[in-house]
């Protein structure tokens, strides 16, 4: 292992309302189905130990490459890093790809992350973790606000991906990132794509009804900070949840929702 600092893209990432999801496994939160328990949280770190611990390789020219991944995670906050100088820009891709995955598979656990992904000079091995890569990172998740994943959109310039795509019917890095109102790029999951769930409609039905069941069970929160992550999550999902509905259910996004398939939908009403 190198014994100085790498030139590394590092995400830092932080389960939103950890604290109070901890309060909650102690509160007796099984009188209430929808409440956290000891087992669901436990259920959600075990879940991301999985989706950051997957086999460390790409494909590269037909062949199967280990990538230069070094993973962290403790409590709640998780660090991943890559080099970036990984080949065909596979670091930043990778990055963005965990990401993504982590959110979909942790909002269906009612799980919403904060995080930032930055690049710089950074150390990272199999027991520490440091540099002012990561300083920046936990600096910048605080001005995420919401429960988004933010990333400087030089790092997506730098790996050749644009800032504006062309709508694709199959699912590309470019489509996982949107240019939120404040200019602040995030990786989207209020857009999936029926290739996050290998094409399984049901699958998609389940998860946005997830998704819903979040965003509605934030409605009634006093917090003021809570308030506005539930507006920005409000908003996010009546953008996709309208355009859904006006086409009854038969086009998402670009996709068209096989006929067998579109009464599914019919609970996902925009708010």
């Amino acid at each position: 292992m190198n014994q100085e600092y790498e030139d590394r893209y590092c995400l830092f990432l932080d389960i939103l309302g950890f604290q109070s999801h901890v309060d909650e496994t102690i509160k007796g939160g099984n009188k209430n189905k929808s409440a956290m328990t000891f087992t669901k949280l436990k259920g959600a770190l075990d879940q991301i130990s999985v989706d950051v611990h997957y086999r460390d390789a790409v494909e590269i020219s037909g062949k199967l490459r280990s990538t230069s991944r070094r993973v962290t995670q403790f409590s709640d906050s998780v660090i991943v890093s890559y080099l970036r100088n990984e080949p065909h820009g596979t670091g930043v891709t990778s990055i963005l790809m965990d990401v993504h995955n982590l959110q979909l598979a942790l909002l269906q656990r009612g799980i919403l992350l904060r995080g930032a992904i930055t690049a710089g000079q950074l150390y990272h091995d199999e027991k520490l973790v440091f540099g002012p890569a990561l300083n920046e990172a936990v600096a910048l998740e605080r001005l995420a606000n919401y429960p988004r994943v933010i990333l400087d959109g030089e790092i997506l310039d730098e790996a050749g991906l644009k800032r504006s795509p062309s709508p694709s019917l199959s699912r590309t890095i470019n489509s996982m990132v949107a240019e939120d109102f404040d200019g602040l790029f995030y990786i989207d999951y209020f857009n999936i794509h029926p290739d996050d769930f290998n094409e399984d409609w049901v699958d998609v039905q389940y998860y946005l009804e997830k998704l819903r069941a979040v965003v509605k069970g934030l409605s009634n929160k006093k917090d003021p900070s809570i308030k506005v992550k539930h507006s920005w999550l409000r908003t996010k999902f009546n953008l996709m949840a309208k355009p859904f509905q006006k086409s009854g259910y038969k086009t998402l996004g670009i996709c068209t929702v096989p006929e067998d398939d579109v009464a599914l939908f019919q609970e996902i009403k925009p708010f």
